[in-house]
């Protein structure tokens, strides 16, 4: 479907409002602008016949957000570095002192045909709905005859068995307002059946009830974190997880937060959705060993019965959701993050070519509600027969979860939320606006780093000031490692359970794994080969994808120490050292010993000089440990909460990627 797109044209410049994108007329060099570099230049842009105060523009760009007080004056600096515009000899945005700024340069708008929009940009409804040409229309028509002619002569399909119960619907329009307005995150909106409250989980460890017109209240909180909460079919208890460091606990709870009834500790290490069945059965999601499974859980007896699903090969549960005629339905995603909506015995209901991330049922309409495949997850409804609309979208965060009540209003959590690598100084080193992880340094002052700024897993390099994007990917795949060659030629990373390998201009090589899962530890054994460890298998590979060796290694996890030999193994809660490129367990050195928190959930392994640096979790709190072969243990150097990624320079200073500026609020859209 085409689509106008408005581009402004200033000076020397033409500036791509939808694809962040910057083109230089005259030299016809195009770079892609950050996320929150593109928006101011549009806000300066859309408004340049005012002068906009530093509130004003901070607001703007960061709504219900409290930022750091030169986020704004950070961002300017990066628009006119990148305009080539210096402040004293201002040629397109001006500073006027104690007032604010504006864009004074003459600007031009012109509208481009454009014929094919990427899957990763946020275009808003009203774009989604351009009207297509006559021949479009009909030849859907025509499609949609055939379908419907289809449908009703094999009556004897799962849509049909439905038929009666998703009937064509106009489509509907919600008028929405923010139902909580608390600083924090407020997710997991829950509505009671018969008197319009909700229950909700704030900032991870208290259970909030709020009523139609009234405040807010407390009514639990716990040190564990607070997950899912589900009012009963009657509305007089609420079911919800509660997650411990290894374990997790089902607990049903009164209107007042007091314990109903305990289900015995689970191992898991994380959890999904609960469902009531009736008033004495639910069903239960958690994952043991990064694997959802589904339960039955028998609230008078406290006993959990695992559910058979059948599920394709490659495809693993994500969620659950109880919609037409009461019945639960399955969400699966398959190795190319294709969803489908399947019951207990793999029978396939609908189908997604894209990751479904949650899901609830309006059963005033008879719709399935999800999110959509934009980045920004905005929310689609779609019936039993494939009819899919939008509801919603959002221009900042993301909608993370949504709920509806028996009137048919939605509530729905938009998250906001940043991840900024920050140096030791506590400055963010690439934006203070970013989703940047995995920051690796070399000796060179080079970093490269994975982001997801444009909604997808990107590998960039950050040289000499500047910040260049090596890859062009459209797809869900998961980064988990950034790795700098021995000779800092090339850089390593994953996608999935592939094996991408980079220089400084793009992508030399890439090539698929032999693993079933996806890489624990991820290396460099020499300039010529790496190695892939996935928690049973080390693999040995030639950049050209060739395997040239495997063998079964008892170990939590790995590194290996290409300058010195040296393969490092923990397991345990010890630390082990071995020499020689071919690891021989039997002669394995133990260095020493590792506490809880030193040995809990290893990842990031790296080493920096003669120092090895490693991250652990334990307790529901991030730690990172420094090692010399001299020390009796090893040193804390940071520890806190959402600290996702490190990085330590040749000088050993220290950055951290950290999620940070977390907010979120439960969005209220009234069925019309």
């Amino acid at each position: 479907m085409s689509a106008a797109v408005k581009k402004y044209r200033f000076l020397h410049w033409e500036f791509d409002c939808l694809q962040d994108s910057l083109r230089h007329i005259d030299e016809q060099a195009s770079q892609k602008l950050e996320p929150q570099v593109a928006a101011l230049l549009l806000l300066l842009i859309e408004n340049r016949e005012k002068v906009l105060s530093k509130e004003e523009l901070s607001r703007a760009l960061w709504p219900d957000t409290v930022v750091e007080e030169n986020s704004v004056y950070q961002l300017l600096t990066k628009l006119r570095k990148v305009l080539r515009d210096p402040p004293k000899q201002a040629q397109i945005i001006k500073t006027f002192p104690k007032k604010g700024y504006r864009l004074i340069c003459e600007v031009k708008s012109c509208e481009v045909e454009r014929f094919e929009v990427e899957e990763g940009e946020a275009t808003s409804y009203e774009e989604k709905n351009v009207q297509e040409p006559v021949r479009s229309k009909q030849e859907k028509r025509l499609r949609l005859t055939l379908i419907t002619v289809f449908f009703l002569l094999s009556g004897f399909t799962a849509i049909a068995y439905f038929s009666t119960q998703s009937p064509q619907e106009m489509p509907v329009s919600y008028a929405s307002v923010e139902l909580t307005t608390a600083l924090g995150l407020e997710s997991w909106p829950s509505p009671n059946p018969s008197d319009g409250s909700i229950v909700y989980i704030k900032d991870a460890h208290q259970l909030w009830r709020k009523r139609k017109n009234t405040d807010a209240q407390l009514i639990f909180e716990s040190p564990d974190r607070l997950f899912y909460p589900a009012w009963s079919i009657k509305g007089d208890s609420i079911a919800l997880w509660q997650l411990k460091d290894s374990s997790c606990l089902l607990t049903v709870k009164d209107e007042q937060g007091n314990d109903i009834t305990r289900a015995p500790l689970v191992e898991c290490d994380y959890v999904g959705r609960l469902l009531w069945l009736d008033d004495k059965r639910l069903v239960a999601l958690y994952r043991t060993a990064g694997v959802y499974r589904a339960f039955q859980y028998d609230v008078s007896g406290q006993v959990f019965t695992e559910i058979p699903l059948e599920l394709d090969k490659g495809e693993r549960l994500k969620t659950a959701v109880k919609a037409w005629q009461d019945k639960v339905f399955y969400i699966t995603i398959d190795a190319n993050y294709h969803s489908r909506l399947i019951d207990k015995s793999g029978t396939a209901y609908l189908s997604w070519d894209y990751p479904l991330k949650f899901a609830a049922f309006d059963r005033k309409n008879q719709k399935l509600l999800i999110n959509d495949k934009s980045k920004h997850q905005g929310l689609s409804s779609v019936t039993l027969d494939g009819h899919q609309q939008n509801i919603a979208e959002t221009a900042r965060g993301i909608f993370s979860a949504i709920a509806a009540d028996h009137r048919g209003n939605l509530y729905a959590t938009v998250e906001n939320w940043q991840v900024n690598i920050r140096d030791k100084d506590n400055l963010p080193v690439f934006s203070s606006t970013s989703l940047d992880y995995l920051p690796v340094s070399n000796a060179l002052g080079e970093t490269a780093f994975m982001s997801r700024r444009g909604g997808f897993c990107q590998i960039y390099l950050h040289e000499d000031g500047k910040v260049k994007q090596l890859s062009q990917f459209t797809n869900y795949d998961t980064v988990k490692f950034v790795r700098w060659s021995p000779d800092l030629s090339l850089i390593l990373t994953n996608r999935d359970d592939s094996a991408y390998v980079y220089n400084r201009n793009g992508l030399v090589n890439s090539f698929d794994l032999v693993t079933p899962h996806l890489p624990v530890s991820f290396g460099w054994l020499s300039k010529d080969k790496i190695f892939s460890f996935d928690g049973d298998y080390l693999r040995y590979y030639q950049l050209s994808g060739q395997k040239v060796a495997e063998f079964q290694i008892d170990a939590d996890n790995l590194f290996y120490q290409a300058g010195q030999q040296r393969w490092w193994l923990f397991k345990n809660n010890r630390l082990y050292s071995v020499d020689g490129e071919l690891l021989n367990a039997a002669q394995l050195t133990g260095q020493v010993s590792l506490s809880g928190q030193q040995g809990s959930k290893i990842s990031d392994i790296r080493m920096v000089g003669d120092r090895m640096y490693w991250k652990s979790r334990y307790d529901h709190q991030d730690f990172i440990w420094q090692y010399h072969p001299n020390d009796l243990t090893p040193k804390l150097i940071k520890r806190g909460r959402f600290i996702w990624n490190y990085d330590v320079n040749a000088s050993f200073e220290l950055s951290i990627a950290v999620k940070e500026h977390i907010e979120g609020n439960i969005r209220f859209y009234k069925s019309p």
